[in-house]
């Protein structure tokens, strides 16, 4: 009897040794190739050897003529924007490095699969339609390094225009992206905070 049981304990630890090797041996049995890789992007394998265009932005300035009106870099802001009822305004957007310098962004050639053009572009959303309207002109922004005025004062080559225009008084906010193709490559912390008297 003694014997039955002793044969029948060594084949179960004889089962269960072949099963852990069996385990532990299973990742070197033809693994899966990065083909199959579900984590891999084709995007990326299609574009080999070409760093991924991204903008590098941790912030931005809002100015009105020239002027800085508002400020939100890395968790701060200050400022607002202010309109008149049946005015526009013109405010470019001029982003920031870690460094809360001007970023320069990359120059985009690229298009995707639809053929559109994946420039950088603003994402304006989530205020008040009823207070204020926003107008965006995409096609004058050309990513151009830095241009001069006809007085000679430098502007700033890579800032985004739009138009606010005053429908009635009141206080709305605007959320802030910018946007590369149809994903955001930054989004704005803080809402924008908008007045129009």
């Amino acid at each position: 009897m003694f014997n039955c049981f002793y044969a029948r304990d060594n084949s179960f630890n004889v089962s269960q040794i072949i099963l852990i090797f069996i385990v532990a041996m299973l990742p070197f049995f033809g693994g899966c190739g990065e083909d199959d890789n579900p984590i891999v992007d084709d995007h990326d394998q299609d574009h080999e050897g070409d760093a991924p265009i991204h903008a590098d932005v941790d912030g931005f300035i809002l100015e009105v003529d020239e002027k800085e009106v508002y400020r939100q870099f890395e968790g701060t802001h200050s400022g607002s924007l202010t309109v008149g009822v049946g005015e526009e305004i013109e405010v470019h957007v001029v982003f920031l490095d870690d460094h809360e310098e001007e970023a320069h962004l990359p120059e985009v050639e690229t298009v995707d699969e639809h053929g559109h053009e994946e420039a950088f572009t603003l994402g304006l959303t989530e205020y008040d339609k009823t207070i204020i309207a926003i107008h965006l002109d995409h096609d004058e922004h050309d990513n151009s390094e830095e241009e001069h005025s006809d007085n000679g004062e430098e502007e700033h080559g890579d800032a985004l225009p739009f138009g606010l225009e005053g429908l009635k008084a009141g206080t709305t906010e605007i959320k802030l992206q910018l946007l590369h193709g149809d994903h955001p490559d930054f989004t704005a912390a803080f809402p924008i905070p908008v007045t129009v008297e």
